[in-house]
């Protein structure tokens, strides 16, 4: 298990697509500017502020965990995307209890929970 200061550019696989996770500064990617993460799904990269523990200790407890949190976070929106799911939310009024996002949860977890055991974020 990587711990998160270990963590400072990687790649995963999301469903055989490659994606990189970096944490980067506002500075260097402007679209964490408004966000504590950004999964950019034609680049396939996942980008973390840099500064998220020095930005949100005021507001949290266990950073750790926080940091954890949005990487993960992230790693789900690369999913949805990578699956087809995020193109196609639009044809449900209760898209988080559909029976298909259901199913699709629990075939995809086992990956999911690779994914976060190999960067120790669970």
């Amino acid at each position: 298990m990587k711990s998160m200061n270990e963590i400072n550019k990687i790649a995963v696989n999301v469903l055989g697509t490659r994606y990189t996770i970096a944490f980067k500064s506002e500075k260097e990617e402007e679209r964490l500017e408004e966000n504590w993460g950004f999964c950019d799904f034609y680049a396939k990269e996942i980008y973390i502020r840099d500064d998220i523990e020095e930005e949100a200790k005021d507001n949290c407890r266990n950073l750790e965990e926080f940091k954890k949190k949005v990487i993960r976070h992230e790693i789900i929106h690369a999913f949805l995307y990578e699956s087809g799911l995020r193109e196609n939310t639009h044809r449900t009024d209760a898209w988080a209890e559909d029976e298909e996002m259901v199913d699709w949860i629990a075939i995809q977890m086992p990956k999911l929970t690779k994914i976060f055991n190999e960067l120790g974020i669970m």
